[in-house]
């Protein structure tokens, strides 16, 4: 057999090649996550400046949780459909981050900053599908591992949010609005590289698997009739409602309770987010390996023990490896449920499915900023949430044991609802 031509730099055949559309995702994923774990500590100084109450603070998570479920819910679907533009979907992403950004920092008034965060969901959250899909369509034989090499994208966005909000909030001299529109300027470069790199994702795989949008809605219809499908959405639901609150409240809790500047802060929070840089690639090949319940049981019964410890240590040292350890966590293990569902699931229908498992969580989730906030009033303490996310975590282990998941090497995957 004749060697394969090596492909020059900038060719259409380099941009096809596999590595390199999964490390172009991994780029924009990670820039989409820094401003998605920026946004929390700057929601503090929102607060702060427009005197919002916890229930006002929690409304806008509510919002921004509520249109990206809706995004997820919908989106999956047309997605699937709209298979041959996945690349210029992927490029409106980030035009859209930079347009909501320039937006939310020059909005006046609180309605307005809500009108504007329920806009601002949309594009971080559309970004997963077209994404998730075509990693699971390249990867069939690594699902695990590639899924997670995404997420180590958004673990460097994880890390780097909290820091440079932090940072650019300490250093004096710019308020959250500046911020915003430099998020914004920093969105506009990216447009343009997803936009060289990413274009052309979609367009010339094959189209075994693709179906009509009525079909695409009749195959998400099917998926919720497999009861393990169904299993790993509730699972990862119970664990998103656990993660929205630490993510929406530790912020709060570093710098009200603590009582820490917003760079320590954002060091403690970054901690929390972005440790999945060491831990995702590592836990996405071990579920290859080993299976995903290997990895995620007892991930999840640690993961529950460190969140339950979090208020007990107070601002002493061992906050630190607390914090990091509940980050080696975070994200790394979500990311493994969704290789899971995208195991029981059809070619073509990958986006679909990763839709449903965001949009049902973050649908029944809407309410979770309102119960965390509501804990946090009856307990007179931030802390509280570390608690609340601990045991729903812990339910989320008792769960996975009971899914009875195959070994991602031993079957293919099967169509949803058979």
């Amino acid at each position: 057999m004749q060697a394969a031509t090596p492909v020059a730099p900038g060719t259409p055949g380099m941009k096809q090649n596999r590595v390199f559309v999964l490390s172009s995702l991994s780029v924009g994923h990670g820039l989409s996550h820094m401003f998605d774990q920026g946004f929390p500590l700057l929601v503090t100084e929102i607060a702060k400046a427009m005197g919002l109450s916890t229930f006002h603070t929690a409304t806008l998570f509510a919002v921004r949780q509520g249109g990206s479920s809706a995004t997820s819910l919908g989106g999956g679907p047309l997605i699937d459909h709209l298979k041959s533009y996945w690349g210029l979907i992927l490029t409106a992403c980030m035009l859209g981050h930079a347009v909501t950004f320039a937006a939310i920092g020059g909005a006046p008034t609180f309605t307005l900053v809500l009108v504007v965060v329920l806009f601002l969901s949309i594009p971080g959250s559309l970004w997963h599908l077209p994404s998730a899909a075509a990693i699971s369509q390249r990867f069939p034989d690594r699902r695990g591992f590639a899924i997670s090499m995404h997420g180590f994208g958004s673990n460097l966005g994880n890390v780097s949010g909290p820091v440079v909000a932090g940072a650019l909030l300490g250093a004096g001299f710019l308020i959250w609005r500046h911020i915003f529109f430099i998020y914004a300027g920093l969105a506009v470069i990216m447009t343009v590289f997803v936009w060289w790199s990413l274009r052309g994702v979609g367009q010339d795989d094959s189209p075994e698997g693709v179906r009509n949008l009525a079909g695409q809605f009749q195959s998400a219809l099917r998926m919720l009739k497999n009861p393990i499908v169904m299993a790993l959405i509730f699972a990862a639901l119970l664990r998103g409602i656990g993660l929205s609150a630490l993510f929406n409240w530790t912020p709060f809790y570093l710098r009200e309770t603590l009582e820490m500047s917003t760079l320590h802060a954002g060091v403690y929070y970054a901690l929390l987010t972005g440790m999945g840089i060491i831990s995702a690639p590592v836990l996405g090949w071990l579920s290859d390996a080993w299976g995903r319940k290997a990895v995620l049981v007892p991930g999840f019964i640690i993961a529950a023990l460190l969140s339950l410890a979090v208020e007990s240590v107070g601002s002493s040292l061992l906050l630190i490896p607390i914090m990091a350890g509940l980050g080696l966590f975070s994200f790394a293990l979500h990311q493994i449920i969704q290789a899971s569902v995208l195991d029981y699931v059809g070619q073509g229908t990958e986006a679909t499915a990763i839709g449903l498992l965001f949009g049902i969580n973050g649908v029944i989730g809407i309410g979770s900023p309102f119960l965390a906030s509501a804990i946090i009033e009856y307990f007179d303490s931030y802390g509280a949430v570390f608690y609340y996310a601990g045991v729903l975590t812990l339910i989320t282990a008792i769960i996975v044991v009971a899914i009875p998941l195959r070994n991602p090497d031993s079957t293919g995957a099967i169509q949803a609802g058979r």
